[in-house]
């Protein structure tokens, strides 16, 4: 249970800081990377900008908790169970950014959500098998 309540976190905080860093960018506008006045001039506008800013927080949060998961989680199990923000982020972009999503991206996004949900049941699988084996040893 703990697992999953850290995972929804970190898919939510990855998928809200996502969204408000792309729409703070279209407030802030283009950045032309090859002209440096120009992108000081996007730098001071993304540092002041209010969406940017709380994507930031949002990111930070997403990190330090993915880190913290890391510490008790195994890699091969974390990985693909956070990859299920591909779909909220569509659906957010779809949403809430008025973003046009291809059928192909639609279908892309499945196949990542339904890989996601094979290891969570690939997880749930080993660690009955685990329960099992160990109350036989120990009765």
């Amino acid at each position: 249970m703990k697992s999953f309540i850290v995972i929804s976190l970190v898919v939510v905080l990855n998928v809200l800081g996502d969204t408000c860093l792309s729409h703070g960018m279209r407030e802030v506008g283009e950045v032309h990377p090859l002209h440096p006045v120009s992108v000081l001039l996007v730098g001071l506008r993304m540092i002041t900008n209010p969406w940017v800013a709380l994507a930031v927080t949002l990111l930070l949060a997403d990190t330090l908790l993915y880190m913290a998961a890391l510490s008790w989680l195994e890699l091969s199990y974390l990985m693909p169970m956070t990859k299920l923000q591909h779909l909220l982020t569509a659906l957010c972009a779809w949403l809430l950014l008025d973003e046009q999503i291809t059928a192909t991206t639609w279908a892309g996004t499945l196949t990542i959500a339904i890989g996601a949900l094979l290891v969570d049941q690939s997880e749930r699988k080993n660690t009955r098998r685990q329960m099992l084996q160990s109350s036989k040893y120990q009765g």
